[in-house]
């Protein structure tokens, strides 16, 4: 093994572990009643997240997609996927070939750093055979 596959399979063990402390940490932390925070850009995310399951619950992932920059990175139970073009396969998978519809979600809370959005909160959606879903993102 090469000195840079090895530094590349470290930082990738490093990364590892700190995306699991990460998740043990937020597993450990007691649940807190959920408020919305008011500082954090309030209506404008909130007009972009009512936007954004208008065009999932339509099936437009072109619309979708426009929500994401082109390096934007998301992070769902399915993967991280890196780039607009990514996302905008994943959201196609889910919201047309997987047909997930009634799409709605709950912002807990939004930050905005420099020019990141990071978003928290609840979503719940339908399969085609009826099948309630409900997670946090």
């Amino acid at each position: 093994m090469t000195e840079g596959a090895r530094s590349a399979s470290c930082a990738r063990g490093k990364n590892t572990i700190c995306a699991a402390t990460v998740l043990l940490l937020l597993a450990a932390t007691p649940a807190l009643p959920q408020q919305i925070e008011p500082s954090a850009g309030g209506e404008l995310f909130e007009k972009m997240q009512t936007e954004f399951a208008d065009a999932y619950n339509r099936k437009d992932v072109p619309a979708m997609a426009a929500f994401f920059s082109e390096n934007a990175v998301r992070s769902t139970p399915a993967g991280i996927f890196r780039g607009r073009e990514a996302i905008g396969r994943e959201l196609q998978r889910v919201s047309v070939d997987l047909s997930l519809h009634d799409y709605s979600v709950k912002r807990t809370v939004s930050r905005l750093q420099g020019n990141m959005v990071f978003s928290a909160g609840e979503w719940q959606a339908r399969l085609r055979d009826g099948k309630q879903y409900h997670g946090y993102y």
